[in-house]
């Protein structure tokens, strides 16, 4: 049996198109393909984003169970790695450098053992410019 999409205009296998139970034949009016493209599309506008957020945020909230299995899951699976990376963080200095510390030499510190230096651009995008 075939359908044609109402989007592509192709003339494709039924197989092809997604379920959807309020049609009368049960299927998408839209192939997949075109559906990958619209919810893929729609996924990368701001409103999109926000919306896909909100939807995991409440997913979230209403399967914690499933959430909290799937951290603990993954906490033994890469307990060594976890660690690594906390006690990593946990003794790294870091110096934030700014155009006022570099003219007072007052830099920020953050206690550890190893070093590394941040430097801001304050005419980068973001800074108050």
């Amino acid at each position: 049996m075939k359908k044609i999409c109402k989007c592509c205009g192709r003339n494709r296998k039924i197989g092809k198109f997604g379920r959807l139970s309020a049609n009368p034949d049960g299927k998408n009016i839209y192939c997949r393909e075109c559906m990958r493209k619209f919810t893929n599309g729609y996924k990368c506008t701001p409103r999109g984003r926000q919306k896909q957020h909100i939807a995991s945020k409440k997913w979230r909230k209403n399967n914690k169970d499933v959430v909290n299995e799937y951290n603990r899951r993954y906490y033994l699976a890469n307990k060594d790695r976890i660690i690594y990376n906390y006690k990593a963080r946990k003794n790294t200095e870091c110096i934030l450098i700014t155009e006022d510390s570099k003219k007072s030499n007052n830099f920020k510190i953050n206690k550890g053992s190893a070093v590394c230096s941040i430097e801001i651009n304050p005419k980068r995008k973001g800074y108050g410019n």
